[in-house]
């Protein structure tokens, strides 16, 4: 597994796996947001693939939005907590809004997303 971190931009952690049979490449996602700011990454997702991030110290509050292809929102985890997780509703294309809604560092906080399968 090769790492590269970078907490003024994102960064990208790619491990291969195995998904139905075929190799993939699973990657996390690491982000630096301010308070108030969000930003969007895309993925594929499988029915029923779960979609979560998580905060470092700092935060309090990070919430996750899930867009299908056509911009509809067809899962959000908007409660007060920094450990947010949506689900893929079925196999596709998707694209995942986090929201920093409490970071208490003036230089803004950590988010790490990840998937069960990656993205």
């Amino acid at each position: 597994m090769s790492s590269l971190r970078s907490w003024l931009v994102v960064g990208v952690v790619a491990a291969a796996s195995v998904v139905g049979g075929a190799e993939a490449w699973a990657q996390s996602r690491n982000l630096w947001l301010l308070h108030g700011q969000s930003t969007v990454t895309t993925g594929y997702f499988y029915s029923g693939e779960n979609i979560w991030a998580e905060c470092d110290v700092d935060c309090y509050d990070v919430d996750l939005v899930l867009y299908d292809a056509n911009g509809r929102v067809v899962d959000a985890d908007e409660l007060r907590d920094d450990y947010p997780i949506v689900q893929a509703p079925y196999e596709g294309n998707f694209s995942v809004k986090v929201i920093m809604y409490n970071c208490t560092h003036a230089a803004g906080c950590g988010v790490s997303m990840d998937s069960d399968y990656g993205f």
